[in-house]
């Protein structure tokens, strides 16, 4: 097993993780904190693509990031997926993830490891088998301003060709034996089967994190906006950091932390509010289940 002590963020994207790496880099003395270290950065969002692409390949090394990578043996979100899909067995999860974080996070400088990756959202319960010394937080954000963020981010479902070829491919219903959407697949719009990934998605990771005693699930709207968002936030904090060799006298404060702001999405597509009656009839039937067990109100 890992032994270093390890902090894992993980979601199903925009809810902040990018956030929480760069948070914890601050907080935690001698610690490395990274944000998806196996994901090749071509958004175009990011100015510095190129630079931020050779950072990566420096870091995690030639071997892993462009050969072990190009042959699907470095990509956690895969294993997530196939989990998800019930195509990989927990053991073979567990050792795939041991032969991809062992061997990386020995040779990387720090007591403590701390990794914001989607790619663990489908091994929540492989975790404790991995990682000895660690702490698991899983954001879960509304549905209505998720589908919202990922339309208008422009990449799950939406991807050209080009980047088909190269990213990950999210799961469809039509890859989920016995899936009611699957038929429907081929007719939904972009905005259904968001709608589809929240609900599906969310709901494996939430019901594999009962496994795991040492993982938490936080909504993105109690750490962000809720008044108390800073209660929250050092809950969160007093949480992830109870692990041996974490020196809790020695943590940064994180007075002012939330006002900083990472990767927000344009307001092209518009809030719930302006949502058409087939929009919202569909983001009910498809995601109401899992909203109301959440304590969402809608």
């Amino acid at each position: 097993m890992i032994e270093r002590p390890t902090i894992l963020v993980t979601s199903i994207g925009r809810t902040g993780t990018e956030f929480f790496s760069k948070f914890f880099a601050d907080v935690i003395p001698d610690c490395t904190s990274l944000h998806e270290p196996n994901t090749i950065v071509i958004t175009s969002h990011i100015e510095n693509r190129f630079e931020q692409y050779v950072q990566q390949v420096r870091r995690a090394g030639i071997w892993r990031m462009v050969f072990l990578k190009s042959l699907g043996k470095w990509n956690l979100a895969k294993l997530s997926d196939s989990r998800f899909l019930g195509v990989l067995s927990f053991q073979k999860a567990t050792r795939n993830l041991y032969t991809q974080r062992a061997g990386f996070i020995s040779k990387l400088p720090g007591s403590v490891y701390v990794e914001a990756n989607l790619g663990y959202y489908g091994l929540l319960d492989v975790i404790p088998e991995v990682f000895k010394y660690h702490r698991a937080i899983y954001l879960v954000r509304d549905g209505r301003t998720w589908v919202r963020s990922m339309l208008n981010w422009g990449e799950v479902y939406g991807k050209g060709s080009i980047r088909n070829l190269f990213s990950h491919k999210w799961p469809t219903a039509k890859d989920v034996s016995n899936d009611e959407c699957a038929n429907q697949w081929h007719v939904f719009s972009r905005f259904e089967q968001l709608c589809w990934a929240w609900s599906r998605l969310n709901e494996y990771a939430l019901n594999t994190i009962s496994k795991n005693p040492c993982a938490r699930i936080y909504k993105f709207e109690n750490i962000f906006m809720d008044e108390n968002r800073y209660q929250i936030l050092g809950d969160l904090m007093t949480f992830a950091v109870s692990l041996p060799g974490i020196d809790s006298e020695s943590l940064k404060q994180t007075d002012g932390w939330l006002e900083h702001k990472t990767h927000q999405s344009s307001n092209k597509f518009p809030g719930q509010e302006k949502w058409t009656k087939d929009q919202r009839v569909q983001f009910e039937k498809i995601c109401g289940p899992l909203m109301v067990k959440l304590g969402y109100e809608f």
